[in-house]
């Protein structure tokens, strides 16, 4: 596989994981100063180079043209407010009952990973719109809320807000919690 000089977003194609059908090369995921701050190469490592999963996730492989060039798992999940921002409930006769929290339905996107060769390309964007369009057309009733994932405070200060406008929490600290509203 060589670096690509010239980006052309036709050539992605996003496949649902097979391990039986798509065999994989080592692909490097580090950063470029070598750290892994999501585990991101050993997620890939353990959970998709090896065709090993115990997990309800979708994982899906990326190919640009004929080369495999990344992955990134989706799954479903629940998120709840803090206690002061639960809702208080009553019964059939007016009596308060324990207080109940409504959860918001978010898609997350557990890892991604893009080959160290096609980084600075855009193809987040590419992920982000998939996801999105995919939460969209599965979310029938308007109940799933979000698309969120993890990801490293720079990334989401730098690319993530200013460019695709997903908010952030979790500032304290290295990672981060990136998110947006679908609607």
């Amino acid at each position: 596989m060589t670096q690509t000089t010239q980006f052309n977003p036709n050539g992605l194609k996003f496949k649902v994981f097979n391990p039986k059908r798509h065999q994989l090369p080592k692909i490097d995921f580090r950063q470029t100063n070598g750290e892994d701050p999501l585990s991101v190469q050993e997620y890939f490592e353990n959970c998709i180079f090896s065709g090993k999963s115990d997990t309800n996730e979708v994982k899906y492989v990326i190919k640009y043209f004929d080369d495999w060039i990344g992955f990134f798992s989706i799954d479903l999940t629940r998120l709840y407010a803090e206690q002061s921002e639960s809702i208080p409930r009553c019964d059939d006769k007016g009596n308060s009952e324990k207080d109940y929290q409504e959860p918001t339905c978010a898609l997350l996107i557990k890892k991604i990973g893009i080959d160290q060769r096609y980084r600075c390309f855009g193809i987040g964007k590419y992920i982000m719109l998939f996801c999105s369009g995919l939460a969209q057309t599965i979310n029938k009733d308007k109940q799933i809320k979000l698309v969120l994932f993890k990801t490293t405070k720079s990334l989401a200060e730098k690319i993530y807000f200013p460019k695709y406008q997903f908010n952030f929490t979790g500032t304290n600290g290295r990672l981060v919690w990136a998110f947006k509203r679908i609607y």
